[in-house]
């Protein structure tokens, strides 16, 4: 009997390994896929570059001339008391403003939600720096210029211009202007006044 058994588990080892041999028909293949969303914010942020201190050097000649006309006379009857107005015909050397532009005084950089900025400038007369001194440069029309801006070249004391993006190739440049009044200078030396430039995300 137990001989028996034997036989018929060898038989059954046997059919399962023919069976196991024998080619089984391709089960179809499974997959899956799935969509996913990214969003990337971006900061807005601005960059302003400017330069902290400028200097403007004029320079001028000294000359002697003989003027034209009534010479300078007077005559003193007595110490301290004129009885004849000095009289001459003076001409001043210079003119009496100057037009200035500091080229590429300024640059931005950055993003915005539109993509553009304004840059705005206010500035100060420039008095002289000798404690006591009266002597001033007067200084109007302060102004910014670009050709940086949402349609080509802007200017004025107030400008919209574009960020262009975040890489340090695409920095919008510009310029400052400002007219000096020398009527009110008296003396030769430093005269010292500052601008502001103020750049914001719109």
């Amino acid at each position: 009997m137990k001989h028996l058994k034997t036989i018929k588990s060898i038989a059954l080892g046997a059919a399962l390994l023919v069976m196991s041999a024998m080619p089984t028909s391709a089960e179809a293949a499974v997959t899956q896929s799935g969509t996913t969303t990214v969003t990337v914010t971006m900061p807005e942020y601005l960059v302003l570059h400017y330069y902290s201190a400028v200097a403007l050097n004029f320079s001028a000649t000294s000359a002697s001339s003989s003027q034209t006309g009534s010479p300078l006379s007077a005559t003193w009857t007595t110490l301290g008391d004129t009885t004849e107005t000095l009289s001459a015909s003076a001409t001043e050397v210079g003119p009496s403003t100057a037009k200035i532009t500091l080229k590429n005084a300024w640059a931005i950089a950055g993003l915005s939600s539109s993509g553009t900025a304004t840059v705005s400038i206010t500035g100060t007369d420039f008095t002289a720096t000798r404690a006591g001194s009266t002597s001033k440069i007067g200084v109007s029309g302060y102004g910014l210029a670009s050709t940086n801006g949402v349609s080509g070249a802007v200017s004025g004391s107030t400008i919209t211009t574009q960020l262009r993006g975040v890489t340090g190739q695409t920095q919008t440049v510009g310029d400052v202007k400002m007219t000096l009044n020398f009527s009110n200078t008296t003396e030769s030396g430093a005269h010292t006044g500052s601008f502001t430039i103020t750049a914001q995300t719109i």
